[in-house]
């Protein structure tokens, strides 16, 4: 399932559709409404869910008998275009609203909307299970996660619906999830939620600061608010403690300020975070809940303060945060990923980038660099290359990795092109198999330096 989502007429944008639930890369000048998009993203993964309503049962049942006994709910491409529209209505109700509480003022948009598009063969199906007749009845994976689960004992007293994928790989189909509870309703709804649920993480432009300073805006905030009280006790005075800051902005810094270590978390992504600490920050990130996040070098093993650590390993040190965070997080929307690092360092961080997605974590990146984009068309390339020849032997030789390449078919590249009336458009760049993507932003500015250096050397020459 991709999940893209559109815009008309938004803040500077004129028109946009973006995929949401994979892996993307924008691309594109400043003040072309990258940062914008982005936070609009991550509210919307947000508030998905609160647009599967009750409502949207009867567009989703399953079978010839379509009365209150149904037994499953079905997504597949015979209701997939039903399902969005009823989605985008209450999308089209509510895009004000959701755009206020996302930027903390009025901005304008005409047309918010979503798409879907399902695999061939793809579908979701809530199946409900009354009793222990019903459960043991099913498929053996249901029956593994009942036992695993430990569930049997509670079959006769509650209800529980079980979150089914099937494709053309998996006509047997796969438990994404399971939900026992004792309200009927309540059951269908969270598994449809399961679905479109996205918990993202915003990680904005100039995390240095943001790192370095979140423990005294937060401190502030509270000074402000006690303020506040006490002389509001005495005289009419305008609350002045709301922040200036966009609703994801004031998320990560509320993840930096809550932040705790996931034990689960760094086990699972153990090799990667190897990977980063030893290709990127060359060093470990320390957490202690009473004096913050410290730097631990491997060259000369000093632990340090975060605010005595390079820009480098602030920008990037929130990363692995998000990673091993006690809040899982499946998704990270980062904003000028490449900001203060080294082109070398680029190079890596794609890599490592590329190993996240592969283990599950979906992506939505802005760059600036033609370093990092060339980066990544390079493995898009090789990755084209590998899956089409299967001769695994290229990556060794190029001092790659298998978990560097990329799944071609989930890479989204879009670049942001500024009008003369003020306004930007967003066009997907397709990507070719043996040339991969052609980013003429960064074309432009590279043949610019070209003819320049030409023209100095005929003037070195002619002097």
């Amino acid at each position: 399932m991709l999940i893209f989502l559109g815009v008309e007429n938004f803040a500077k944008i004129e028109h946009a559709k973006v995929c949401i639930n994979s892996y993307t890369l924008f691309v594109g000048p400043n003040n072309s409404g990258k940062t914008y998009l982005m936070q609009l993203i991550q509210g919307v993964n947000e508030r998905l869910t609160e647009l599967v309503d009750e409502e949207i049962l009867k567009i989703l049942k399953h079978g010839e008998n379509q009365d209150s006994n149904a037994r499953s709910y079905i997504i597949s491409q015979d209701n997939i275009l039903q399902f969005v529209e009823y989605l985008n209505t209450k999308l089209d109700e509510k895009k004000e609203e959701i755009v206020r509480e996302i930027f903390g003022r009025n901005v304008p948009i005409k047309k918010l909307y979503i798409e879907i598009l399902l695999d061939m063969g793809e579908v979701y199906e809530v199946i409900q299970l009354n009793n222990k007749k019903d459960k043991m009845g099913k498929k053996d994976s249901i029956d593994s996660l009942i036992n695993k689960k430990r569930l049997l004992k509670y079959l006769d007293a509650i209800q529980t619906n079980i979150l089914m994928k099937y494709s053309l790989k998996q006509v047997d189909g796969e438990v994404i999830s399971l939900f026992a509870s004792s309200a009927e309703n309540k059951r269908q709804l969270l598994a449809l939620h399961s679905i479109l649920r996205r918990h993202s993480l915003f990680l904005p432009a100039s995390r240095t600061g943001l790192m370095l300073l979140y423990r005294d805006f937060f401190a502030n905030r509270v000074d402000e608010i006690m303020l506040y009280q006490v002389k509001s006790e005495e005289e009419i005075v305008p609350k002045s403690n709301q922040s200036n800051l966009t609703q994801p902005a004031y998320q990560f810094l509320r993840f930096l300020q809550t932040y705790s270590e996931n034990q689960s978390r760094m086990k699972k992504y153990k090799t990667e975070i190897d990977f980063f600490e030893e290709k990127l920050i060359e060093g470990h990130i320390d957490t202690n809940n009473h004096t913050g996040f410290s730097y631990d070098s491997n060259t000369d093993h000093v632990s340090v303060p975060m605010y005595m650590a390079s820009s480098m390993v602030n920008e990037i040190a929130p990363f692995v945060l998000a990673l091993t965070s006690k809040d899982v997080y499946d998704g990270f929307i980062i904003d000028e990923i490449e900001a203060s690092l080294h082109p070398k360092k680029q190079l890596e961080l794609v890599r490592f980038l590329n190993r996240l997605n592969n283990k599950g974590i979906k992506l939505i990146l802005s760059t600036h660099s033609d370093t990092f984009a060339s980066k990544v068309n390079n493995l898009y390339i090789l990755s084209n290359y590998v899956k089409e020849h299967k001769k695994d032997d290229m990556i060794q030789k190029l001092g790659l990795e298998k978990e560097d390449l990329v799944s071609p078919e989930q890479l989204f590249v879009y670049e942001f092109i500024n009008l003369p009336n003020g306004k930007s458009v967003v066009k997907e760049i397709a990507g070719d198999s043996q040339t991969g993507f052609q980013f003429d932003l960064f074309t432009e500015s590279t043949m610019h330096l070209y003819q320049e250096a030409l023209e100095i050397g005929e003037l070195l020459q002619d002097d």
